[in-house]
């Protein structure tokens, strides 16, 4: 189905043509729809999906432009994010002629940015801290927001910012809400009742990143990690390579070790200056670097064209970064590749990501060349904890069967197996949120203790 058939106007159809959007993802179908009759949306969507679309499209559809106040405020956790997201909206403003959008992100002069708002623009794009700034002291009504978008909510939610996100909401009416992330576990979807209710429908995809990504698991064989990253790419010879590193001072020793083999390398993390960063995408963009070095921070909505390549050094802290990661390539269509190193005696982190559906080529760094690798083989059974509350789902779910069974019904044995394949499935799930939330609260108490 093209874009016409989800009964847009004209001048949205002859916008989305000239910046050569003619195909809606699964998502944006699925969303897109929802969103234009004023649904409230929760939105799991893989990252690379195409989800800005899904709601800059219902947005400035309803927009009125002859009503000159605040309609829509769209939430962004990190600047990079915030201007990726004006960055796709301002061109719309071709055919939406009179459409005013403002970018309001960390880093810039509270005194600068509320210049210019005796004009209230239509649509707000910000972070949460400098939006707070902007719209809780009353110099913008808010009377008329219609729509308020939560991107990368899981984030959000992460670092604390909705703190700073409930002294603006408040202040609007009930206004439609749109929630996207890459993941939406139970607590988040908890706390977010507060916003869009306990029976909001969740709109997903069943896969986490793009179908067109290839991912690839490379022992590296103890060899030093610089030297392996080396030769790596040297192989692979990436047209365009996001390098990450779980830790910014291991990204900061891949930038430099890079840069003094004469890579032409940049730097992304969350130490960077508003000007280093943009130089650092102004010189991807002039194709001066092909090599972009990234801490975790800048795999979130981070959105670079023609990604081919994505190299984990290692392993992130939290699981599900992998997936953010994995999905700067491989998007709108294209295809890519995301190498991960690891040691074939420490596999637990990769095995927990195999549990959960990646299917990985295994690969091995030998001699400089890259060669077959052998499949990491799972923990042998008497050596894992026994999981209790998986034994007794089974225990029921046999139980159940025979009790339906008696009169045995063909593939009644079938469908006890799938049934079991489901609930180990869904365990191993619940199995990686409890860690993540375990990560989270040690991370919480470290903080709290560094903090006096």
């Amino acid at each position: 189905m093209s874009f016409k058939g989800i009964n847009l106007s004209e001048k949205m159809l002859m916008s989305l043509k000239r910046q050569k959007y003619f195909l809606p993802s699964d998502i944006q179908l699925r969303s897109i729809p929802k969103a234009l009759k004023g649904d409230t949306l929760m939105v799991q969507s893989a990252t690379g999906s195409g989800k800005t679309l899904c709601f800059l499209i219902p947005i400035i559809e309803k927009i009125d432009l002859k009503n000159q106040n605040v309609q829509a405020i769209i939430v962004a956790p990190t600047r990079e994010l915030a201007q990726q997201i004006f960055d796709f909206a301002t061109p719309f403003q071709e055919e939406f002629e009179g459409l005013k959008i403002r970018l309001f992100k960390a880093g810039e002069e509270r005194d600068a940015s509320k210049k210019g708002l005796s004009i209230a623009p239509h649509i707000i794009i910000g972070t949460p801290g400098r939006l707070a700034d902007i719209l809780s002291d009353g110099t913008l009504n808010l009377d008329n927001v219609k729509t308020i978008v939560f991107d990368e909510a899981d984030m959000l939610l992460k670092e604390g910012y909705f703190a700073e996100i409930d002294k603006f909401v408040y202040k609007t009416p009930a206004p439609q809400f749109l929630v996207f992330s890459a993941t939406l576990e139970a607590n988040l979807s908890y706390q977010l009742q507060k916003y869009v209710g306990p029976n909001t429908p969740i709109v997903n995809e069943e896969i986490l990143t793009s179908s067109n990504v290839s991912h690839y698991l490379i022992d590296i064989r103890h060899q030093d990690m610089k030297l392996a990253l080396e030769q790596v790419i040297n192989i692979i010879n990436p047209y365009l390579l996001l390098v990450f590193a779980s830790k910014k001072e291991t990204a900061n020793d891949v930038y430099a070790y890079l840069r003094a083999k004469k890579f032409k390398v940049g730097l992304l993390t969350g130490d960077l200056s508003t000007r280093e960063r943009k130089n650092v995408m102004k010189q991807i963009k002039n194709e001066n670097i092909y090599i972009l070095v990234c801490s975790d921070v800048a795999a979130r909505g981070l959105d670079i064209n023609d990604v081919t390549d994505i190299i984990n050094v290692d392993f992130p802290n939290n699981l599900e970064f992998y997936y953010h990661r994995a999905g700067r390539t491989g998007r709108f269509n294209k295809k890519g590749n995301c190498y991960t190193f690891y040691n074939n005696d420490r596999t637990e982190r990769a095995l927990r990501l195999i549990e959960d559906g990646v299917s990985f080529t295994y690969l091995a760094l030998s001699g400089g060349e890259l060669v077959e690798g052998h499949p990491i083989k799972k923990t042998h059974p008497t050596r894992r904890k026994k999981d209790e509350e998986l034994e007794k789902e089974i225990r029921r779910i046999n139980a159940m069967s025979n009790a339906k069974n008696k009169k045995v019904k063909p593939g009644y044995k079938k469908a006890r197996k799938q049934e079991i394949a489901k609930a180990k499935q869904k365990r191993r799930r619940e199995i990686i949120k409890q860690d993540i939330r375990r990560q989270r609260v040690e991370r919480y108490k470290k903080e709290g203790r560094e903090n006096g």
